[in-house]
């Protein structure tokens, strides 16, 4: 599943338009190998900030067991890599140090992590009838560097698994989860007994829980609210509304009475009603007090589809929207909610 497409515009200097170019191609494999696949979910060209620190990449994928950060290179000539870990461009009888793809990489996957971990409470429930919080480890972040098709790789003394051609990492990608499956539930549990010395250590390396549904969604929804310029995109506009009082008129009268909300909420976890919704470091959540499930608030106005604001006045939770004026009773939580 593609999420996000990349959107900057061609750059005119040469150097710039080749990076381009070499962004584009990789976007063209990832979107060949997973557009359809509702267990991958692939972002191109995104930011994300914090603590006024800001990481760029090229191309991030979310599976079951992780990320994936690619570092897409355009190389004409060749590039070489010694013993040291150090990268070196070669055109002709030129030769200009680099500085290191993996590394950039690296710090990318650093920032995310932290970013992710910040808010873990809210995006993955906890385990253990409630007293375990799982976290973002390393080992769901993996790195890769995408050399372009003119490119040449020159191992000097040095291999790293993170350098490939571009047209390489959907298969290592592919392979890479397929070897996390192997891991999981009984079938994972026969697998480690029969497994060789060699098979077995790759099996312990690669054993973590999968995301659940859930977790997926949570993630999900919270890289595409956090990329920067998330705020700043548009989703296509509905057709004019002609009067403002009207509409707020219409959704009030669809409103019970009784100052219930006009729909349900219900866990998506165990399909309970007991949900409350409480506040995390990045904003409102939806907690069941039945299985401990979690799951962000939509922003999302009903009527018109532009972002609306919660807002929350004792135990009730309003959605209103500026766009088309619209205030929407979304939830009250129970008496004795954890949110007071």
């Amino acid at each position: 599943m593609i999420l996000k497409e990349k959107e900057s515009a061609r750059p005119t200097d040469p150097m710039g338009n080749a990076g381009y170019e070499a962004e584009k191609q990789m976007a063209f494999f990832l979107r060949r190998a997973f557009a359809e696949s509702p267990e991958v979910m692939v972002f191109n060209d995104v930011t994300f900030e914090r603590n006024n620190e800001r990481a760029q990449i090229d191309h991030l994928v979310l599976h079951r067991f992780g990320f994936v950060i690619i570092e897409s290179k355009s190389i004409t000539g060749t590039v070489e890599v010694n013993e040291h870990l150090e990268f070196i461009r070669k055109s002709g009888s030129r030769r200009a140090g680099m500085r290191s793809p993996i590394e950039q990489g690296r710090l990318q996957a650093q920032l995310l992590q932290s970013l992710l971990n910040d808010a873990k409470e809210s995006l993955r429930a906890k385990k253990m009838f409630g007293k375990i919080q799982p976290h973002f480890g390393d080992q769901r972040f993996q790195v890769f560097v995408a050399i372009s098709d003119q490119g040449v790789i020159e191992r000097k003394g040095a291999n790293p698994p993170e350098l490939m051609k571009a047209e390489r990492v959907v298969n290592e990608i592919v392979k890479k989860t397929e070897t996390y499956q192997k891991t999981q539930g009984v079938k994972g549990f026969v697998n480690y007994l029969t497994a060789g010395k060699k098979e077995m250590k790759q099996l312990e390396e690669h054993h973590i829980p999968a995301f659940t549904d859930e977790e997926m969604e949570s993630v999900k929804d919270f890289l595409a609210s956090r990329r920067r310029g998330a705020a700043a995109a548009k989703s296509p506009k509905p057709p004019a509304v002609p009067k403002k009082v009207a509409i707020a008129k219409e959704v009030a009268s669809t409103q019970p009475s009784n100052g219930a909300p006009p729909f349900e909420v219900k866990c998506d976890g165990c399909d309970a009603k007991d949900v409350e919704i409480l506040y995390g470091r990045y904003g409102y959540y939806f907690r069941c007090r039945v299985c401990d499930t979690k799951k962000t608030v939509p922003q999302k106005c009903e009527v018109c589809s532009e972002k609306a604001k919660l807002r929350k006045k004792a135990n009730c939770f309003y959605r209103d929207c500026q766009s088309c004026g619209t205030p929407i009773l979304l939830h009250t939580n129970p008496a004795e909610s954890e949110s007071k």
